[in-house]
């Protein structure tokens, strides 16, 4: 895996394969190039700017706490530099918690969305 960004490397060193494989799953479903910028401002940004700017994307379910967004498949929250990417749909037909559930220091999920074509294919090698 020649020219392999060295820092995608030790990120994806920090998950198991299932959950690398969650990963790429996110990344395929989730994240494009029309929201790339509006996730990470997102996962960024404090909750009064959340509930502010991004009140048209938020989930507006009873199941989560906090301020999420929410996509085909995944809900993505932040909290100070944490985010949480949740597969709300596998959650909800009775996957354990735990296998449904990815956290991220947020400066690893950026660079994992802003680098996803190469994150996919080194999931593909690592796996």
């Amino acid at each position: 895996m020649k020219n392999t960004n060295p820092m995608l490397l030790t990120v994806l060193s920090k998950f198991n394969n299932q959950e690398k494989m969650k990963i790429k799953d996110f990344l395929l479903s989730e994240i494009d190039d029309d929201n790339l910028n509006e996730t990470i401002a997102f996962v960024k940004s404090n909750d009064l700017e959340k509930s502010d700017k991004f009140k048209d994307i938020l989930y507006e379910g009873e199941d989560y706490e906090g301020f999420n967004i929410e996509g085909n498949q995944y809900l993505i929250s932040s909290k100070e530099d944490n985010v949480l990417v949740i597969d709300s749909v596998s959650e909800a037909n009775g996957v354990p918690k735990n296998e449904c559930r990815l956290s991220f220091y947020i400066g690893d999920f950026i660079e994992l969305i802003q680098n996803k074509q190469e994150v996919v294919k080194l999931i593909d090698n690592l796996m």
